[in-house]
């Protein structure tokens, strides 16, 4: 297992600017569980004066002990909170010191009657006439959510700022594994998505099939039930939450395909989707640079997508140990799961080309284009140059002749677009006489090129 700190810079640097400002500051930080949002905390109060603080499950009994154990070598051994506002009491005294306080799943303080409403409290009487930080930290979106940004929270128009950690891109896992090669690289994240304590756990001496094998499709290995548990922790019932995450996954991307699929009324499809948007497991993606915009959902993270892809569906063959003949009868599927990753990855490194200004175009509008059966997988426009890059994505090595041919059907494609200059181009996993294609005008981009973005 390798344990790493990667590209959090942004995060620091904003909690270190916050820290700097001579005012109180109560923070919000939330993220899916392990995403890295404690290890991103633990690094911040590296040199400081601090406390943290974590908060574990259980009734209000459980979680005073644990509070008060952390502070015992203040006090005496043994020492015990009698209840959590003698807590609070002894933060007010901590703040004067300037002290930084992390409490971390604070949204199980709800376990603890009234305590949400006494950080209020104490937040509007005392916490907030320091020079106070106060950061609170939690993985399960939905609560936090409810007590901290909804417009009837108790700690709603409190917070000073709040950090959402997400897991890390395609572009910032090479960080993560610099040794490995960009065809694995794609494969890895295609299965274990930018999650540090997945990436953890990749086992970059073996192949990435073999990691998959090992870590996600043998029943009983770390990731075997992950995502059941991280719904579980979120839903009462998340049966129908599955069932609809399962439908996505397997293409029916539309809300009367996913209807059909699980059974589910469209009327009250809409709730269960909904909720899944609020704790960013799926996302809509809409159509650019048409009238028509028919959304379709897709599932955020690979390594759900993967889930309940591939997992899912095989529970039954898996539950017997026979997770190598899963994985022979799906891994040419996998390879063209691979290609619907790669028109992700595509994305995010045509949008850091434009940051960097590698690409010379102004865009404002990044998407897929779609028109009535016509696709053109990526579209880069700049509404004030009135001009757009079109990309065909494909997962395939590609010749001169194949790359000249999918670039003539791509011009051919276009001819419904009214933007003043079109510029077209590939992104390919390889792609022989690239340069030569580049020379004749065209964009030509293969793995090499996005991996070196």
């Amino acid at each position: 297992m390798i344990v790493r700190f990667i590209n959090r810079k942004d995060e620091l640097s904003v909690l270190e600017r916050l820290y700097n400002e001579k005012r109180p500051q109560l923070v919000i930080v939330y993220g899916r569980r392990r995403v890295g949002k404690t290890r991103l905390l633990l690094e911040f109060l590296k040199g400081k004066n601090g406390l943290y603080f974590y908060v574990p499950r259980g009734g209000g009994e459980t979680i005073l002990s644990e509070l008060s154990r952390v502070v015992e070598v203040d006090f005496f051994k043994g020492f015990k909170f009698k209840d959590f506002s003698s807590f609070l009491e002894y933060l007010v005294k901590r703040f004067e010191e300037k002290t930084v306080v992390i409490i971390d799943e604070f949204q199980r303080l709800c376990e603890v009657d009234g305590a949400i409403s006494y950080i209020q409290k104490y937040w509007d009487e005392k916490f907030s006439k320091t020079n106070s930080m106060l950061i609170l930290s939690g993985s399960s979106i939905g609560s936090i959510k409810k007590v901290a940004f909804q417009g009837d929270a108790p700690l709603y128009g409190r917070r000073t700022f709040s950090i959402k950690v997400s897991p890390l891109k395609f572009l910032e896992i090479r960080e993560w594994f610099p040794n490995m090669s960009p065809e694995n690289l794609v494969k890895i994240y295609a299965a274990f998505g930018g999650t540090p304590a997945y990436l953890e756990k990749v086992n970059e001496k073996i192949s990435p099939e073999e990691n998959i094998l090992e870590l996600i499709l043998k029943k009983g290995s770390a990731l075997y039930d992950e995502p059941e548990y991280l719904l579980l922790e979120e839903l009462r019932v998340p049966t129908h939450y599955m069932d609809i995450l399962t439908a996505i996954s397997l293409g029916k991307c539309y809300l009367s395909e996913i209807s059909d699929f699980t059974k589910i009324k469209r009327e009250n499809l809409t709730t269960y989707l909904s909720s899944l948007e609020l704790l960013e497991l799926i996302s809509r993606e809409y159509p650019v640079l048409v009238q028509k915009k028919r959304s379709r959902y897709y599932i955020v993270d690979p390594f759900f997508e993967f889930w309940f892809k591939f997992v899912r569906p095989n529970k039954a063959t898996l539950e017997l140990g026979l997770e190598k003949n899963v994985w022979k009868n799906i891994s040419e599927e996998f390879n063209s799961y691979l290609g619907k990753i790669f028109e992700k990855i595509s994305k995010e490194c045509i949008i850091s080309k434009i940051k960097s200004g590698t690409l010379n175009v102004d865009a404002d509008v990044i998407g897929r284009l779609q028109y009535d059966s016509e696709e053109i997988d990526l579209v880069a426009y700049s509404t004030k140059e009135d001009k757009g890059l079109l990309f065909e994505v494909k997962w395939k090595e590609l010749s001169y002749e194949e790359a000249k041919r999918t670039i003539t059907r791509l011009i051919e494609k276009s001819h419904f677009i009214r933007i003043g200059q079109k510029d077209y181009g590939l992104i390919v996993k390889k792609v022989l006489g690239k340069e030569k294609l580049r020379d004749e005008g065209f964009l030509a981009f293969d793995l090499d090129d996005l991996i070196s973005n």
